[in-house]
């Protein structure tokens, strides 16, 4: 088996520019290795950020909401008006472009309540109560 392995390198050296293959394909499997970490680390970062994005207006939306007597536990989201500029639709940290906001609470189903929310969130994010939508959570 020794000899079988010394004769297929021997030939292999024989090959006219066989070390620029060589190197070739081992450059090759090094940029495959390497983009491949690559996209799995910035797919990692990408999720990271947008979490802490949402964690960040959202999150604060959703603290403040709870702690208002009678909401108990409620989820925000918020959907952003497209820009005619450059501005990305979901920078999640602006009160510009808020187009409107869906919050479902655990005391959605009281009309006081409801109000409250209202009102809290037209003078946090200066939107119209229009734009405010209230649910009950099951």
């Amino acid at each position: 088996m020794a000899n079988r392995v010394k004769n297929f390198v021997e030939k292999c050296k024989k090959i006219k520019g066989f070390e620029i293959i060589c190197a070739l394909i081992i450059a090759a499997v090094a940029l495959c290795v390497y983009f491949s970490v690559n996209a799995i680390t910035d797919n990692r970062k990408t999720q990271a950020t947008v979490k802490e994005k949402r964690d960040g207006l959202v999150g604060e939306i959703e603290s403040i909401l709870s702690s208002i007597d009678g909401v108990g536990e409620c989820e925000v989201l918020v959907t952003y008006k497209q820009g005619s500029e450059n501005s990305s639709v979901g920078e999640l940290d602006s009160t510009d472009n808020i187009r409107g906001v869906v919050v479902v609470a655990q005391g959605g189903q009281d009309v006081l309540i409801r109000i409250k929310i209202t009102n809290a969130l037209c003078t946090l994010l200066k939107i119209e109560a229009s734009n405010i939508q209230i649910f009950e959570m099951k």
